[in-house]
């Protein structure tokens, strides 16, 4: 018990240094942006846990726990994601890349795995996405989902509603394709 609270303090004590800095490895956060570690504005790099919410501009290295939510925080710095990233919600409002898992994945722009219940990305999405509802608005590799919809398909598309609404065959049911 006494070797977990000097565990503690010395990464509290460590990350409450670290906000003089652009980013630090480890971000605990229990309330954002008041209950965490560091500020939001501090990139991540390393460990990040949301306990249950946390938001931090830019990550890279493992985030999880409840709740993630990265945010541009000014013009200057844009909310970027490279993670392994395991919570019940994520949402980047900015460009993900590497594997996602959640209840609701939610990105402008996502590259690599995304692993959900609704996953749903506004812009381009990359890879793959497995899940109840899959959206966006341009998908390149391979979706498999109860509803997949997408206006600009490059890839395959596997479930029960596949749209692909500027592609050559915009509805077909089990499999779509388009290359």
């Amino acid at each position: 018990m006494k070797k977990a609270l000097l565990i503690v303090a010395l990464l509290t004590l460590t990350a409450s240094i670290l906000p003089a800095f652009d980013n630090t490895a480890f971000q605990l956060s229990l309330w954002a942006p008041k209950m965490q570690l560091v500020p939001p504005e501090i990139s991540i790099t390393g460990l990040k846990l949301n306990l249950p919410y946390g938001s931090n501009c830019q990550i890279t290295g493992l985030d999880l726990g409840l709740v993630s939510i990265s945010r541009e925080q000014s013009s200057d710095l844009e909310a970027h994601v490279s993670a392994l990233q395991i919570n019940l919600f994520n949402s980047t409002s900015g460009s993900f890349s590497g594997i996602q898992a959640g209840l609701v994945n939610l990105a402008d722009s996502s590259n690599g795995i995304v692993v959900g219940l609704v996953n749903s990305t506004r812009n381009n999405a990359n890879g793959v996405e497995v899940g109840l509802v899959n959206t966006s608005l341009e998908f390149h590799g391979l979706e498999i989902g109860l509803v997949n919809y997408t206006e600009f398909l490059q890839g395959v598309q596997i479930g029960l509603i596949n749209i692909a609404t500027k592609s050559t065959l915009p509805f077909f049911p089990i499999v779509n394709m388009c290359f």
